[in-house]
């Protein structure tokens, strides 16, 4: 659950933004090209909630192309990262390589894998895959490597088999740091779908954003700004229920 704090400091800082935003555009601060007023766009996603077809298909769209590249990262990286966090050598061989890889701005591949694979979702989902394996990849390399190696021994002292000293000493020591990566990789996951739909996209809530932009639709923009927005909250909510709970499980 969301501590009642935390609570009150994400309601204060969404009311700054919405006092400064209308503030801004209420003065003229900002040509309304630029930033629309609240009302108009408040106007726009009142016509778009009537119509919940224009809103379920794009952001259907997004989250099976999102859901499909962080799904294939996952099962990629984690056995990747375990089997190479249990080896030294494989340790110092390749985390350099994960790491130097992740800070690539991968996003230029793009183009590439537009040509190869078309603009639909098949390269959405290869690029988003790309940016999500990394996080994960390092987290469990670093995650197994400090698992404590004298609890595994105690436990086959204890005659522990493979199976019950893995559940019992090194899941739980890779389990938080492993998901606290898969956060981020889910989080990473969704902004790059959405900025390939946006480059080159025929669908999707980056589609929708280009094509708000290219028409200069500035209330539209922003209103499929606010819907991205409240997306990636509603997916990092989920996701992190979702995540304690498994962690209470494992705990038990």
């Amino acid at each position: 659950m969301i501590a009642p704090r935390r609570v009150l400091v994400y309601a204060g800082t969404v009311s700054a933004v919405l006092a400064a935003w209308w503030i801004l555009a209420a003065t003229g601060a900002v040509a309304p090209l630029l930033l629309p007023s609240i009302g108009s766009v408040w106007q726009v996603l009142a016509a778009l909630a009537g119509e919940p077809s224009r809103l379920v298909e794009p952001i259907g769209t997004t989250l099976r192309e999102t859901g499909a590249a962080f799904a294939i990262a996952a099962l990629l990286a984690l056995p990747i990262g375990v089997l190479t966090g249990s080896s030294r050598l494989l340790r110092r061989a390749y985390e350099p390589f994960l790491t130097s890889l992740n800070a690539l701005p991968l996003v230029i591949l793009y183009p590439v894998l537009a040509a190869t694979l078309g603009v639909g979702s098949q390269s959405k989902i290869v690029l988003g895959t790309l940016y999500a394996f990394f996080p994960i990849a390092i987290a469990a390399v670093r995650a197994t490597a400090n698992v404590d190696a004298r609890l595994i021994v105690a436990a086959r002292t204890m005659g522990a088999t493979r199976g019950q000293w893995l559940r019992a000493v090194v899941l739980p020591a890779v389990l938080g740091p492993v998901l606290a990566a898969m956060r981020v990789s889910l989080g990473l996951a969704l902004v790059t779908v959405i900025a390939a739909e946006f480059i080159a996209g025929a669908a999707g809530i980056g589609y929708q954003l280009g094509t708000t932009s290219q028409g200069l639709d500035s209330p539209g923009l922003f209103a499929w700004i606010v819907i991205a927005c409240l997306v990636t909250v509603a997916v990092n909510l989920l996701f992190s229920a979702t995540t304690h709970l498994l962690q209470k499980g494992v705990q038990r």
